[in-house]
């Protein structure tokens, strides 16, 4: 494994950047049976206020799932919801699990990433069936999720949050996510970056940087 020498911590997005994610079939699956504002609504809906305020812990779980039955008009069951809402997590390479033991022997690694209850709790289960590990903190040095953090990326906050924990040099961490917006962000407080733009990026990541 190549390791960038000017690099001193790592700082990992979650979805689709550790864990397999694929937002269409979850919207998919909401604008399914919908026409016209529905449909609209559906393929917009990782903008919509309300993922915004769950991901920022404003509302709870049971009240995300009242809010997305309200505005589909839809009699959905919770666990439709959370099946639907689910949909876009995929499975977690036991490559990428490996990676971050390896990489933890030398550097310190946190996770930052934008999610909430329903989608923690099941990437979880995830994470336990797919590597038989039990927890995140099992792997990272510290992790920091949006719903517990009240903010969320790509917000300057939430970055500055993390460096307050770390106490090193913004220009010292490499951060990787999926998402240019969170990208931008974590550069405009000086983190370096990485975008994780395909399945094998992150792997490549470590198999391309020059000493």
């Amino acid at each position: 494994m190549k390791i960038d020498k000017n690099i001193d911590f790592f700082v990992f997005d979650l979805g689709g950047v550790i864990v397999d994610l694929n937002i269409p079939f979850t919207l998919n699956r909401l604008g399914g049976n919908l026409n016209g504002d529905g449909k609209a609504l559906a393929k917009n809906f990782m903008m919509n206020p309300i993922q915004h305020s769950y991901e920022k812990g404003e509302i709870d779980d049971q009240t995300f799932r009242v809010e997305v039955k309200k505005a589909f008009q839809q009699d959905w069951t919770d666990q439709e919801v959370d099946d639907i809402w689910n949909a876009m997590l995929g499975g977690i390479p036991m490559e990428k699990i490996e990676l971050l033991r390896e990489l933890r022997k030398t550097h310190p690694i946190y996770m930052l990433s934008n999610t909430n209850g329903i989608h923690y709790s099941k990437v979880l289960e995830i994470l336990l069936k797919d590597t038989g590990v039990e927890s995140f903190d099992e792997l990272f040095d510290h992790v920091f999720v949006s719903h517990h953090m009240g903010c969320r990326k790509p917000d300057a906050i939430i970055y500055e949050k993390v460096l307050d924990l770390v106490e090193k040099p913004a220009e010292k961490g490499m951060f990787f996510d999926d998402t240019e917006p969170n990208l931008i962000g974590a550069q405009k407080v000086g983190l370096q970056t990485c975008h994780i733009n395909h399945p094998n990026a992150l792997m490549e990541y470590f198999s391309d940087v020059q000493q």
